[in-house]
This record gives structure tokens, C-alpha cells and sequence, in this order.
């Protein structure tokens, strides 16, 4: 399994999705590029998804949500994305 900090282009990452009056999901992403950043969206995500600005700039992974929106980029700290590696 990779470190936070190797992710690359194509892997797929699982991020969690707030789900209100039920468990939250683990959706499947892939990631486009990494990075470092003050701007990502928290974790677990809300709807819509929207990055913020943070005080600290941090190591980020820029994705797509794989077959809900593939057209949208967004960036999520490595620190709360998992690897989908078996």
C-alpha cells in the first residue's frame, strides 16, 4: 500500500460523504495530480462539495468522484483520503 504522500495519477483513493439520518458512504475518487494547498474540502464532505481556504498549507490530492460528477476537480488533504489498493 502507498503512503499518503505517493499517490499518483490514476490511482483510485476512498474519501467519506456526509450522509444525513444514515451511516456516512465511502465514495470511490481518482486522482488526477498531487500538491500542496491551503485550499481543499473538509472532510467528511457535505453537499455540494466546497473547497475552502485553510491557515496551513498542507499536501492534497486533486480527484474526480468516479460516476457522479467527472467533470469536476477538487482538492482533499492526503491526510483524509484512503487508498483503494487491495
Amino acid at each position: 500500500m502507498k503512503d499518503k504522500q505517493g499517490f499518483d495519477f490514476g490511482d483510485y483513493v476512498l474519501i467519506e460523504q456526509k450522509r444525513y439520518g444514515v451511516p456516512n458512504e465511502m465514495y470511490l475518487h481518482k486522482v488526477i495530480g498531487q500538491l500542496e494547498s491551503n485550499c481543499y474540502v473538509d472532510v467528511p464532505v457535505q453537499s455540494p462539495a466546497t473547497e475552502t481556504i485553510h491557515d496551513k498549507i498542507v499536501p492534497v490530492v486533486s480527484c474526480v468522484c468516479c460516476g457522479v460528477c467527472e467533470k469536476d476537480i477538487l482538492r482533499y488533504r492526503t491526510d483524509n483520503v484512503k487508498s483503494n489498493e487491495s
